[in-house]
Protein backbone atom coordinates (compact mmCIF):
# COMPACT_ATOMS: atom_id res chain seq x y z
CA UNK A 1 0.00 0.00 0.00
CA UNK A 2 1.61 3.05 -1.63
CA UNK A 3 0.68 6.55 -0.19
CA UNK A 4 -0.21 7.73 -3.45
CA UNK A 5 -3.69 7.00 -4.06
CA UNK A 6 -3.25 7.42 -8.12
CA UNK A 7 -0.42 4.87 -8.46
CA UNK A 8 -2.76 1.98 -6.47
CA UNK A 9 -5.42 3.02 -8.72
CA UNK A 10 -3.53 2.57 -11.97
CA UNK A 11 -1.80 -0.66 -10.65
CA UNK A 12 -5.07 -2.41 -9.76
CA UNK A 13 -6.90 -3.03 -13.35
CA UNK A 14 -10.69 -2.98 -11.65
CA UNK A 15 -10.38 0.26 -10.19
CA UNK A 16 -8.55 1.66 -13.23
CA UNK A 17 -11.94 0.89 -15.22
CA UNK A 18 -14.03 2.19 -12.79
CA UNK A 19 -12.09 5.29 -13.05
CA UNK A 20 -12.60 5.06 -16.79
CA UNK A 21 -16.27 4.68 -16.65
CA UNK A 22 -16.55 7.60 -13.92
CA UNK A 23 -14.42 10.25 -15.96
CA UNK A 24 -16.09 8.92 -19.41
CA UNK A 25 -19.46 9.67 -17.67
CA UNK A 26 -18.79 13.07 -16.33
CA UNK A 27 -16.87 14.05 -19.88
CA UNK A 28 -20.55 13.21 -21.36
CA UNK A 29 -22.59 15.09 -18.63
CA UNK A 30 -20.46 18.11 -19.08
CA UNK A 31 -20.93 18.06 -22.75
CA UNK A 32 -24.46 17.86 -22.46
CA UNK A 33 -24.69 20.45 -19.63
CA UNK A 34 -22.68 22.80 -21.95
CA UNK A 35 -24.97 22.30 -25.13
CA UNK A 36 -28.07 23.11 -23.08
CA UNK A 37 -26.67 26.25 -21.51
CA UNK A 38 -25.21 27.09 -25.10
CA UNK A 39 -28.90 26.72 -26.29
CA UNK A 40 -30.67 28.21 -23.59
CA UNK A 41 -28.21 31.27 -23.98
CA UNK A 42 -29.37 31.48 -27.74
CA UNK A 43 -32.45 31.47 -27.04
CA UNK A 44 -32.04 34.07 -24.68
CA UNK A 45 -30.20 36.33 -26.78
CA UNK A 46 -32.57 35.88 -29.38
CA UNK A 47 -35.91 37.27 -27.04
CA UNK A 48 -37.54 33.29 -27.39
CA UNK A 49 -36.63 32.15 -23.71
Amino acid sequence: MSIDPIEDIMDDPDKRAKLFLILSGASIVVTIMIVIGTLIFILRVLGLF
